[in-house]
């Protein structure tokens, strides 16, 4: 029993490592979501090029202490986008996000912030 309860552990912590790794393939695009805030996130949009917000990236809400591997459009090379993150609890965060060399785009309850 002992062996079963390790396996799962370790299969748990594989599961929730996967989205990072999966980021942090080489693709200059592609980054994780990660809900660090007490919330759950709801919409994702960024700034196209043309000035217009994009269509909602999530399909399903992100929640607390989750994660989500997102990815830009091909032919994207902006660094800096103007991002916004909107919860369930009508608050949301608006702001420049430079994604160039960025892994994860981090959310809490008070602040957006990149590593």
């Amino acid at each position: 029993m002992k062996f079963f309860a390790t396996a799962a552990t370790l299969a748990a912590a594989l599961l929730f490592a996967a989205p990072a790794a999966q980021a942090d393939d080489g693709d200059d695009n592609a980054f994780v979501l990660v809900n660090k805030s007490t919330v759950d996130a709801i919409q994702f949009f960024t700034k196209r090029k043309n000035g217009t917000w994009s269509n909602d990236w999530l399909k399903l809400p992100v929640k607390p202490a989750t994660t989500r591997a997102l990815k830009f459009f091909e032919g994207d090379e902006r660094c800096e986008v103007q991002t916004r993150v909107v919860f369930a609890d009508a608050s949301e965060f608006n702001s420049p996000v430079d994604y160039c060399g960025v892994t994860n785009l981090i959310v809490t309850d008070k602040n957006m912030f990149t590593q």
